[in-house]
């Protein structure tokens, strides 16, 4: 029996728009699911730090000062019997001004796109801006976090820009720091444990440790329930929250150099770097340092293409780029938070909200939908946060 290899009859491809047509007389269609899924999402986290708030604000003002006391220094000598003491002024109080933001996001959807579009689109775009308002006061809140001047930095480094892949977390940086906020007289935040927020690539290198004093030792023989699930929960004083929220950025120390001897064309003034063949000693990495003939000082790469041979840096070049061009790997430093209560405070003259706009236009096609708010966040007790400055295995 003869079997039929060709195109389907009936049922094959043919040409056409949106997906295009098959069958004779278009009678067979491309489907669409007309659920759309939204962007992958990590939960707001940043701004539950910020527990300190005015109690009793005296007037609306577009800074609000808040003030902490100051103890009396310690008396440590014995009163004789007769003579009266001298009284003491109280010092003055220290004082942390909030300064009061508007901030504010808006898009507009129009009443030829609700006619024609295959899913409900109001529902879609009213999700997006309450996304967009919650995930960007949640960086600014971890802005501020970021001004702490208590700072852990492994590997015994000075600077940020002096940390390298070998300088991971590790429950070394965890006991310190929660040593330090013990000593600092910080008060726990829940139970006698303190908050930490770590990324979970950092969060791999203390959960992967072992031997004595590690985090794995204590777990498996406790119970295997954390470590089949991936909760990382409570270790040495603090309990620990893990989100890729949190801070990073390729901004650490200088790694071993490879070099591609393609370069060609960068054009004098712009940004673009045009290799004639992609590097073959190594594989760069956008943050990666570049130099070579022409190329501008401390450049660092933004973007690469596709097939490698096109990228994009952060510097203008001098001239035209031509022969070898080196690459500087540098190291993506992650920042771990541990806090106290009242490490960071917030001020609100307006909750951020959702807010429908006005149809203005005569024939009212134009559907404005946005959010808004004012509000600010200032550090409030240094003392009862630090910050741990880290690597991680992961992106070695």
């Amino acid at each position: 029996m003869a079997t039929y290899t060709g195109t389907n009859a009936y049922t094959g491809t043919g040409s056409g728009t949106l997906g295009g047509t098959t069958g004779s007389a278009g009678l067979v269609q491309q489907a669409y699911d007309r659920l759309l899924e939204f962007a992958l999402r990590a939960q707001p986290l940043i701004r539950d730090v910020a527990d300190k708030k005015p109690v009793q604000q005296s007037i609306p003002g577009s800074t609000v000062s808040l003030q902490i006391y100051k103890d009396l220094d310690k008396v440590t000598d014995t009163l004789n019997e007769t003579p009266d003491l001298d009284a003491v002024a109280l010092g003055t109080p220290d004082i942390i001004n909030i300064t009061l933001n508007e901030y504010g996001n808006a898009a507009i959807t129009t009443r030829r796109l609700q006619l024609f579009s295959l899913a409900d689109v109001d529902p879609a775009v009213a999700n997006i801006i309450a996304w967009n308002m919650a995930d960007s006061i949640d960086d600014v809140a971890q802005t501020e976090l970021l001004n702490g001047t208590n700072v852990i930095r492994q590997g015994a480094r000075t600077a940020t820009s002096s940390i390298v892949d070998a300088d991971v977390f590790n429950a070394a940086a965890a006991r310190k720091a929660v040593a330090k906020l013990r000593s600092n007289k910080a008060i726990y935040r829940k139970g006698s444990m303190y908050w930490a927020g770590i990324h979970p690539e950092v969060s791999h290198d203390l959960r992967k440790e072992t031997g004595a004093g590690a985090w794995r030792t204590p777990h498996e023989y406790q119970t295997n329930d954390q470590i089949w699930s991936g909760e990382i929960g409570s270790f040495e004083g603090a309990y620990y929250v893990e989100s890729p929220r949190l801070y990073n950025a390729v901004d650490g120390g200088d790694n071993a150099t490879f070099t591609n001897t393609g370069g060609s064309a960068g054009t004098s003034g712009t940004k673009t770097i045009t290799l004639t063949a992609a590097t073959t000693s190594g594989t760069p990495k956008v943050g990666d340092k570049v130099s070579g003939t022409n190329v501008g000082t401390g450049a660092k790469l933004t973007a690469i293409s596709t097939d490698g041979k096109t990228l994009t840096v952060d510097t203008n070049n001098s001239g035209a780029v031509s022969g070898t061009i080196t690459f500087t790997p540098v190291t993506k430093v992650y920042r771990t938070f541990f806090a106290g209560q009242q490490a960071l405070a917030q001020a609100v003259a307006e909750e951020p909200h959702v807010v429908i706009g006005p149809i203005t236009d005569k024939l009212q096609r134009f559907r404005p939908i946005g959010w808004y708010g004012v509000l600010g966040f200032k550090l409030y007790r240094q003392a009862a946060l630090y910050r741990v400055e880290s690597s991680s295995s992961i992106t070695v």
